[in-house]
């Protein structure tokens, strides 16, 4: 974490009422509540590769409205 987003966040943590705070301690107290969503290997893998995703998932689109996928005629 950079510097400024550390700043950022001290700020933003500044501004929260008492009862967010208060969540946000119980949240940062609990960090293995998460641990119960079941493990799959495949989420995140293209987390640092949004633009590869924006890329695919166009072209996914793209071919959807030009390919006839179902031929019935």
């Amino acid at each position: 974490m950079t510097q400024i987003e550390w700043q950022q966040l001290e700020a933003t943590v500044q501004q929260m009422t008492d009862a967010e705070k208060q969540r946000l301690a119980k949240l940062l107290e609990a960090p293995n509540a998460i641990s119960e969503l079941p493990h799959n290997p495949s989420l995140g893998l293209f987390a640092d590769e949004p633009e590869l995703i924006d890329e695919i998932m166009a072209g996914v689109y793209r071919d959807r409205e030009t390919y006839r996928l179902r031929t019935g005629d």
